[in-house]
């Protein structure tokens, strides 16, 4: 029997949110998934829903070592034998004891290839050591992905205007955030440069990629909304007011997974 392969990139938002975030990427049986902050059989549940393999699976990617990223990282390692691409300085013994089928060394600045995908990793600005992003191709599409990190760079701007589809912080509403339940020091944290991108922001650095004639930007995911200081509504009712970036966009609330262009609830 022969196997025909998608020839079309495959990609889905398997969960996004202050709880648990993953991402899953897939070109011609290849397939990898970016932060995990679900169990393993949680995120294996979702894949399979979504149509997506597991034996298709070759690499984990890590953003940073916050749990809603990481919970579900070592025993999905060891259980498919897949090696865990992370920044080369972190030390991965003290948050995965049991153990990793493999490590790849991530440096900021420099390209990683694997197989037919190509990592372009960068440093983001937030409170966990060793935090980092990634820019990727895998067949002919170029993505970016800009989560978790308090101030937008230079090198982020230039990442994301050369991709065909980013997938962007919007965290927090502040005027939500600063009326809201949390403490101080934890809005505080959110609020600082070590800490999270807010509609505000979002909203500013799309208006800023529409002014520069070259981007070839036509898909924008937003992500990581908080589930106490965010809502879709909100951020839906600032960007029909605020957002001068034309172009196709899809807002992903916690608890539904978005797949190449829908949106369905997991249950």
């Amino acid at each position: 029997m022969v196997e025909i392969l998608n020839p079309m990139v495959r990609f889905a938002v398997l969960g996004s949110g202050s709880s648990a975030n993953a991402y899953i990427f897939e070109y011609k049986g290849f397939s990898f998934i970016i932060d995990n902050g679900f169990s393993c059989r949680e995120v294996l549940r979702r894949t399979v829903k979504l149509g997506f393999d597991p034996d298709n699976l070759k690499y984990l990617v890590l953003t940073h070592t916050h749990s809603d990223h990481l919970k579900g990282m070592e025993v999905l390692s060891r259980k498919l034998q897949l090696p865990l691409v992370r920044h080369h300085e972190l030390d991965m013994f003290s948050h995965c004891r049991g153990g990793l089928a493999g490590e790849i060394d991530a440096v900021p600045g420099e390209k990683l290839q694997l197989g037919p995908l190509t990592l372009h990793p960068f440093e983001t600005s937030h409170d966990s050591f060793g935090s980092l992003s990634y820019a990727f191709e895998l067949g002919d599409k170029r993505f970016c992905l800009i989560t978790d990190t308090g101030v937008i760079t230079k090198e982020m701007m230039k990442y994301a205007v050369h991709s065909d589809i980013l997938f962007l912080e919007a965290n927090y509403s502040p005027e939500m955030l600063e009326n809201g339940p949390y403490p101080w020091h934890l809005k505080k944290r959110i609020f600082s440069d070590q800490g999270h991108l807010s509609n505000d922001d979002a909203i500013d650095f799309l208006n800023h990629l529409s002014q520069v004639k070259s981007s070839r930007l036509a898909e924008v995911y937003f992500c990581h909304l908080s589930g106490t200081n965010n809502e879709p509504e909100v951020l839906e009712e600032q960007l029909r007011s605020e957002l001068i970036w034309k172009g196709r966009y899809e807002i992903c609330p916690k608890g539904v997974a978005v797949l190449g262009g829908y949106s369905g609830s997991i249950s």
